[in-house]
């Protein structure tokens, strides 16, 4: 099944990272028939309707070399309003073997109705992701519903990241305290690592149920 993924928030640099993550190693090959970069032209300011057209041609025909055709648009606020609307079909149902990326500063800089139509990921700087993680000892003294609410934040980062933090968590609770319940807790948070990292587990829900658990 084919897919349209929403890259938002960061910086450039951060964005792309996160592209890459997706597993577009790299955002330009022109010599690859079945890859597509839409940028706007030197002398314009935006992205016009016309480059709309140029995507849904280019993903109507199947890829040649690889399994999938990739469609990466770096600078997708700069589609005019025009232009979005002619992408929301193909948004919405693109072929099989297509991938799209939208690359944005900020969700909402695109229509609605294209955002409504596109798998969400926030891209972090390496900042954030720190200030994201928070350390294990805050988290547990915070309320149920701030428990929630830091799940959410952290279940918005790539799964590898989320990993990354949970294994954070664990270093802290193993330098800073002993004991039973600081054994327990590290148990749940290596088994829900585990879920994360061999199951298709919902990362948000997995992250919740562990916090109000701890």
């Amino acid at each position: 099944m084919g897919k349209a993924v929403l890259i938002y928030g960061g910086t450039f640099k951060d964005r792309v990272e996160t592209l890459k993550k997706q597993g577009v190693l790299q955002m330009e090959n022109r010599s690859n028939p079945d890859f597509m970069l839409v940028e706007k032209e030197a002398e314009k300011k935006s992205i016009g309707v016309d480059y709309s057209r140029k995507v849904k041609k280019f993903l109507q025909e199947k890829p040649l070399s690889e399994e999938k055709k990739t469609v990466v648009i770096p600078n997708s606020e700069l589609l005019t309003p025009e232009a979005q609307n002619a992408l929301l079909k193909i948004l919405e149902e693109p072929p099989k073997y297509a991938e799209i990326f939208l690359l944005s500063k900020t969700e909402n800089s695109l229509l609605e109705t294209v955002i409504s139509r596109c798998v969400r990921k926030r891209a972090f700087s390496s900042e954030e992701l720190e200030k994201e993680a928070s350390g294990i000892h805050e988290i547990l003294s915070m309320s149920p519903g701030q428990r929630l609410d830091k799940a959410k934040e952290i279940s918005e980062t790539e799964k590898e990241e989320t990993v990354e933090i949970m294994e954070k968590w664990v270093r802290e609770l193993h330098l800073t305290t002993r004991g039973e319940t600081v054994a327990l807790q590290i148990k749940k948070i290596l088994q829900t690592k585990k879920n994360l990292e061999g199951t298709n587990v919902n990362q948000r829900l997995a992250l919740e149920a562990l916090l109000l658990d701890m």
